[in-house]
């Protein structure tokens, strides 16, 4: 067997032990603690437990919504929205949530990027040299050899990133459905209050009336009607500002649900629906435990810790290894060598990338901590919000309006046959009016404060 058949064999044996080495690698890696391929985004089991400490309103005894494309089939068909259907429609069709699927994507090619073994590196060794018969050919094949884990490290660190983006989309996801489920009750209020004030408008429009009777009757006068055409107006004026806040806050919910302009009538709902019972104590263990955010920061700590093992590692130098054979057109002349090249840590053994990777870890562990506060924080704001609405919407329901309406009925009747003073029954009528208010108020607070811990407590189902 001549050098030539020798070289053949060599580089052929070389060739096939590549993809063999490359293959170990890759079963090497699933090995590693995080390095497995993460499964598709998979929402916390929140909503299991929840089950057991968040009882939802009983659904509201009305026709269910029909699918919609996004646009009417006729301008006298007008679709009825209610919460679940655009809770889906923002779900299912939001830039946001697309956006962040992109860059999960986006994550998963670069963890398998960072697990792929390098290529073979044809390399022509020494010179070539033309000359005739005395033409020399110098061609080799070379590879690294990346020692110590390298590839396995990097591509853990980069599935740990993928799981970040998971984990985002998440968050995301439930802070959407927050912010849709807050805008769909500000808006159910604000077709609420348009609902009153046309009530309180037909309560000062019979206030008006009487008063004109009385003054004709002699029994009343002139100052009496002004103040209560007063009255009347404000009403009115209260009404004309109601009805456009009420456009503008749908064209808000449109937005965020991503079809704008696609809600122009009146939402399925009811603010006066019981609203959900929040266990305090299981709110806290989830939103410092379970909740999107945290997930990422423990991701972003294992993330660290793997970066650290990588930079204490890169000293280790990686060798470049490959046959390579000279030929030329004279016997006698051919060799054949392997090539061995890696660098000599000497002086630069990665010392200041270790040392920025261990404070990174130190700085992932207090942005836990950090996270964890924040959560608490915003839970504390609104789970004591909602409580105090829930306690201030049951009073007004149980004492203060039906104490308001009677009121203003014994006022009246005791203003029509001349029992009672003109200003006991206009202060009567002002009352009922601010009080109406004010429940709609307190009641758009019980719901907006629940949207916001469903959120934080990522609930699919709300309420």
């Amino acid at each position: 067997m001549d050098r030539r058949q020798l070289f053949l064999i060599v580089l052929l044996a070389f060739a096939s032990v590549t993809p063999a080495y490359a293959q170990s690698v890759r079963t090497r890696d699933s090995a590693v603690s995080g390095g497995q391929k993460p499964k598709s985004p998979r929402i916390p089991s929140a909503n299991r437990a929840a089950k057991t400490v968040v009882r939802g309103a009983e659904p509201d005894a009305e026709p269910g919504v029909r699918e919609i494309s996004g646009t009417q089939n006729s301008d006298t068909e007008r679709p009825k929205f209610d919460l679940e259907t655009l809770s889906r429609l923002a779900v299912e069709n939001h830039p946001v949530l697309r956006r962040d699927q992109a860059r999960i994507e986006s994550a998963a090619g670069q963890a398998l990027q960072k697990g792929l073994y390098p290529n073979l590196m044809f390399n022509a060794n020494n010179p070539q040299v033309f000359a005739g018969r005395n033409t020399l050919l110098r061609p080799g094949v070379q590879m690294d050899l990346v020692v110590k884990g390298k590839l396995r490290l990097d591509r853990a660190a980069a599935l740990k990133a993928q799981q970040q983006s998971e984990n985002v989309l998440i968050q995301d996801k439930f802070e959407l459905l927050a912010a849709v489920r807050r805008q769909f009750y500000v808006v159910l209020a604000a077709q609420t209050r348009v609902e009153v004030w046309k009530r309180l408008l037909a309560v000062t429009e019979a206030s008006v009336e009487t008063g004109r009777e009385r003054f004709k009757a002699k029994v009343s006068d002139e100052q009496e009607v002004l103040l209560l055409q007063i009255d009347d107006n404000k009403v009115r004026a209260s009404l004309a500002n109601a009805t456009q806040m009420l456009a503008g806050q749908r064209r808000q919910l449109a937005a965020l649900v991503g079809y704008p302009g696609l809600i122009d009538d009146n939402l399925t709902g009811s603010l006066g629906a019981k609203p959900p019972l929040f266990d305090e104590a299981f709110l806290e263990r989830f939103v410092t435990t379970e909740n999107a955010q945290i997930q990422i920061a423990l991701l972003d700590i294992d993330k660290q810790k793997i970066l650290l093992k990588r930079a204490q590692v890169e000293p280790y130098p990686n060798l470049t290894i490959g046959p390579a054979y000279q030929f030329d057109l004279t016997r006698g002349n051919e060799q054949y060598w392997f090539n061995v090249i890696f660098t000599i840590p000497v002086s630069d053994r990665n010392q200041g990338n270790i040392e920025s990777a261990r404070a990174n870890v130190r700085d992932s562990m207090e942005t836990l901590g950090q996270v964890q506060l924040d959560l608490l924080r915003k839970l504390a704001d609104a789970f004591s919000a909602h409580q105090g609405a829930v306690k201030q919407a049951q009073q007004f329901r149980t004492q203060i309006l039906p104490e308001s309406r009677e009121s203003l009925r014994l006022a009246k009747s005791g203003y029509d046959v001349g029992d009672l003073s003109f200003s006991v029954y206009l202060q009567s009528q002002r009352t009922l009016i601010e009080a109406a208010q004010d429940y709609v108020d307190a009641l758009e607070k019980v719901w907006t404060t629940a949207s916001i811990v469903s959120g934080l407590l990522q609930m699919e189902q709300f309420p």
